[in-house]
């Protein structure tokens, strides 16, 4: 099993401004963070405004998914350069591991006992058995889509359109949105347009918290009201 490395809790510091943040989840009123460059799994606490270390481990982590007992974990290693990891709080161990089908490490999270993994490039969705690692579908989808997100019974993730010429057209021409999607019609039932160009994102029901990319920190804006009809 893959060993952590130790830091002292009483001497470890974190600034949210600090870290750039790649994945996230929200789950029982505590936002999870995953910061690749710091191998580091943290938690902040919108009430208090408290940030608290949870692991940091020995490779790099992408994304993290809260499980009960633990977390999932978007990590390094596998045949493809990055796999699934189930880490345990309580026996600070790995519990599970593999690897990300097609390679796909664009985000994952947990869904009514099933895993839900991005393909950013290859737009793709994989639905996953969560206790074999066994991939129960794919789901092609219309655009770039990346860090899925988990709300009660609600599948969110970011949608990306490069533009007309794909990755060669320029970067005003490139839309985001936050998007709900349906996995029983395979399409997205729920668009919302940001203005900025999220790495990641999460959601908790009344707001949307996500960084961006290339910038450190984390922000968060309000759900947009439905259209009145």
């Amino acid at each position: 099993m893959t060993g952590t490395d130790r830091r002292d809790p009483k001497t470890a510091v974190l600034e949210a401004t600090e870290l750039a943040i790649a994945g996230m989840s929200y789950d029982r009123g505590l936002l999870w963070l995953a910061t690749p460059e710091d191998r580091l799994v943290a938690t902040y606490d919108p009430v208090t405004g408290t940030m608290a270390e949870r692991l940091v481990y020995a490779h790099e982590v992408w994304d993290v998914a809260v499980d009960s007992g633990g977390f999932w974990l978007v990590t390094g290693g596998g045949k493809l350069g990055r796999r699934i990891v189930l880490w345990s709080l309580e026996e600070e161990r790995e519990l599970k591991q593999f690897d990300c089908p097609d390679g796909a490490a664009s985000g994952l999270t947990r869904l009514q006992d099933k895993l839900w993994v991005a393909h950013r490039h290859n737009r793709k969705l994989f639905c996953l058995d969560a206790q074999s690692g066994k991939v129960n579908w794919v789901i092609r989808t219309d655009h770039e889509c990346f860090s899925p997100a988990a709300y009660k019974n609600e599948l969110w993730l970011i949608e990306s359109d490069p533009g007309p010429l794909g990755h060669w057209s320029r970067a005003q021409e490139c839309r985001y949105f936050f998007s709900r999607f349906d996995p029983g019609r395979e399409r997205i039932v729920e668009r919302l347009p940001v203005a900025f160009a999220p790495s990641c994102m999460a959601f908790d029901g009344a707001r949307f918290w996500y960084a961006e990319e290339g910038k450190k920190g984390f922000a968060s804006t309000a759900r947009p009201l439905p259209p009145r009809l």
